[in-house]
């Protein structure tokens, strides 16, 4: 019986190791492409997309605020950079819909 638990103990192992090779491979492949959108952006296109200035767009990299890529004198901003910041920075409403509408100029009953 001793022998078999072995047999056993040596099958999951190799299981294990083969299924973390895969893992690692999938980890070293390049996010898959999303369609109709940019995965990529220099400074131009990222500050059109969010519709901020060169001068702020600066101040997020100094402090840290957004990943960035740098060669030479080229900023490269990932799809991937833009999501953390953006959900490092993105608050939930707490109003409710009444005191939305309210607020907007709705009617008061």
């Amino acid at each position: 019986m001793a022998k078999n638990t072995n047999v056993e103990k040596l099958c999951d192992r190799e299981l294990l190791e083969k299924i973390l090779s895969i893992v690692e491979r999938q980890e070293k492949l390049p996010p898959p492409a999303q369609e109709g959108g940019h995965c990529l952006y220099d400074n131009k296109s990222l500050m059109e997309k969010l519709h901020i200035k060169e001068k702020y767009l600066k101040k997020l990299r100094d402090n840290g605020y957004l990943g960035y890529s740098r060669e030479g004198d080229k900023y490269w901003y990932t799809q991937a950079d833009v999501d953390r910041f953006l959900r490092r920075f993105h608050y939930e409403a707490f109003a409710s819909g009444i005191m939305l509408s309210d607020q907007e100029g709705g009617s008061h009953v």
